[in-house]
């Protein structure tokens, strides 16, 4: 399956060369994204066409993702 990814903040100035589309197998969920993209998947949030999704939510052709740095604090 394709996917379109967009990397935010800091993620896209680490690897900008993952922006784009990537291929990834069938049965591949939204922590695969980050995998693909050399980022551990613990460290982002995964939005999947709009809406943030927890890392286990199956993908389809064609969605529309982006990875934005997870944030800490009070």
């Amino acid at each position: 399956m394709r996917v379109t990814v967009t990397l935010k903040g800091r993620l896209g100035e680490e690897r900008p060369e993952y922006d784009g589309r990537l291929d990834l197998a069938d049965g591949a969920v939204a922590a695969d994204v980050a995998t693909a993209c050399g980022i551990d998947p613990r460290a982002c949030v995964v939005v999947v066409n709009g809406a943030a999704v927890p890392r286990s939510t199956a993908l389809a052709d064609g969605d529309r993702t982006q990875l934005y740095p997870a944030q800490a604090g009070g």
